[in-house]
């Protein structure tokens, strides 16, 4: 956008400037300008300077991404040489899950959102080993990723003994959001990714029993009334009714509730278990990840 500005000019040039038409004053006055401004002699030292700086710049910054880099392979070296037992993920396990969930996903066209919950995505497509990421903020839908991305990515979770920093797991931001929404051993804690390395349930409607109007049990464990679950990592009581009731045990981005709250909790009568492990609710597709232990029974 331009600026308008104010000139003097002397009463000779000023009778030259009106027999001037008053369409072509601006194309004059910038066409001077320019020629003016081309005829400027070069300081070279300085357009030197500048060049050297961007180049610093830019170097600095491979600098600081290489050394993070050697710092996380000396953290995954540390690990491995330790002779701690390292995880058992099967590759073609894990991508077959995500693979099949992310297909539901897209059917369904489930919104999640990152771990602060501020961004929101969804599965626009899965095709050619791929699945491809809609940025419901800006709408771009063709970012994805492949098999071959998720393979290098459990190696370094492996290298981490199952706890990698966020950022770690996956560079590209959504694809990891993507990756820890759809895994039902995945879940993000404390700015970490973190692996469960145990057997875990993807809860379906038929293991959530009906309340029956009565108060969820002070602790995390399983009883008549209500299953305690793991929902995005998040610990909480489940029971079904009129609505589908929980009562969250620890602070999740998505709720705003408060926790252990047995006269508010979170509720909706909008609610369908998409696929086992796929909590999908309300009307904007909002799908959250819900899994059990087998261990958590009162």
């Amino acid at each position: 956008m331009g600026k308008k500005v104010n000139i003097w000019l002397d009463d000779a040039t000023l009778r030259l400037w009106e027999k001037i038409p008053t369409g072509e004053r601006s194309s004059i006055i910038k066409g001077a300008i320019q020629t003016n401004s081309n005829k400027e002699p070069i300081d070279r030292k300085y357009e030197m300077i500048k060049v050297k700086l961007i180049e610093l710049e830019k170097t600095n910054s491979q600098l600081e991404h290489l050394n993070m880099q050697r710092e996380m392979i000396e953290d995954e070296l540390l690990y491995l040489r330790s002779g701690e037992k390292i995880l058992n993920i099967s590759k073609e396990h894990f991508w077959s899950q995500i693979e099949t969930r992310a297909l539901l996903y897209s059917q369904h066209k489930s919104a999640y959102h990152s771990y602060s919950g501020k961004s929101k995505y969804s599965i626009f497509d899965v095709i050619n080993d791929k699945i491809y990421i809609s940025n419901m903020r800006t709408g771009r839908n063709n970012s994805n990723f492949s098999k071959r991305t998720i393979d290098v990515a459990i190696d370094r979770l492996i290298a981490h003994g199952g706890k990698i920093p966020v950022g770690q797991f996956i560079p590209v931001k959504m694809h990891e959001y993507t990756v820890v929404a759809l895994h039902p051993q995945l879940f993000e804690k404390n700015g970490h990714v973190c692996w469960i390395d145990e057997e875990v349930t993807p809860v379906t409607e038929e293991m959530i029993p009906h309340h029956n109007g009565e108060m969820p049990p002070e602790e995390w464990v399983s009883n008549e009334n209500f299953l305690a679950v793991l929902l995005d990592g998040k610990k909480a009581l489940i029971g079904q009714g009129r609505k589908i009731v929980i009562f969250l045990k620890e602070k999740h981005a998505h709720f705003d509730v408060e926790l252990d709250n047995f006269e508010y909790p979170w509720q909706t009568k909008h609610w369908l278990i998409i696929g086992p492990g796929m909590l999908y609710w309300g009307h904007e597709h909002q799908t959250q990840k819900i899994v059990s232990f087998p261990n958590t029974s009162k």
